[in-house]
């Protein structure tokens, strides 16, 4: 959460909140009594559920979502990437699917190809006011060593977020610790986690492998 979002929260329920205190003092009743303190704990409770509502499933919906604009871009991604070793001068190819596990406070992504699965451990989903674009970055590991290679491979990538009616794409470039920088494009296949390469790889072939 940014310093923008943080200070809206606070207005928001600022406001909220003296509104209740103007009711209760245009309807007499006095704050400091029996009935004016339990009205007042009713309120703060309604704002705490609200909030706990809003950060887990309200920020969804789209007319709600206004009040503080985040991307909602949990669910399952598949596409290619292509990648060079800089030393070597290598090339590699090959697909990739990512699983993003998202409300408006948590982000968590985890990447699957045929030979590594890593798991995101830093993350920053954030709108880029110049571009009108959203932009991931997140910070990964892979998640248990190869018995064949021991090296525990470590990266950041960068990704911006391109929408349409009937598409949603992500396309970016990444690094790595271990001396490779690439190119990565995804399209949203499904709004489930398919937590498996070959299931997600179905999904965005339609059903065919």
């Amino acid at each position: 959460m940014d310093k923008e979002e943080q200070q809206r929260i606070v207005l928001i329920t600022f406001i909220l909140s003296l509104i209740s205190v103007l009711v209760l003092l245009f309807t007499n009743i006095r704050l400091l009594s029996i009935h004016g303190v339990k009205t007042a704990f009713s309120i703060s409770t309604f704002l705490t559920l609200w909030w706990a509502f809003y950060f887990h499933f309200g920020w969804k919906i789209p007319r709600l979502n206004k009040i503080l604009y985040k991307e909602n871009i949990s669910g399952t991604w598949f596409g290619t990437y292509e990648s060079v070793d800089i030393k070597s001068n290598k090339t590699y190819i090959g697909e990739i699917s990512l699983v993003i596990k998202q409300n408006f406070l948590n982000l968590h992504i985890t990447s699957y190809t045929e030979r590594y699965k890593n798991n995101s451990y830093s993350e920053i989903l954030s709108l880029d006011k110049r571009s009108e674009k959203n932009k991931l970055v997140y910070v990964y590991s892979q998640e248990e060593v190869n018995t064949i290679d021991q090296f525990i491979r470590k990266g950041t990538t960068e990704l911006e977020l391109t929408l349409n009616e009937s598409r949603a794409e992500f396309y970016g470039k990444f690094w790595t610790n271990t001396g490779t920088i690439g190119q990565l494009r995804l399209r949203n296949v499904s709004k489930e986690y398919l937590e498996f390469f070959e299931e997600a790889k179905l999904k965005a072939n339609g059903g065919v492998l």
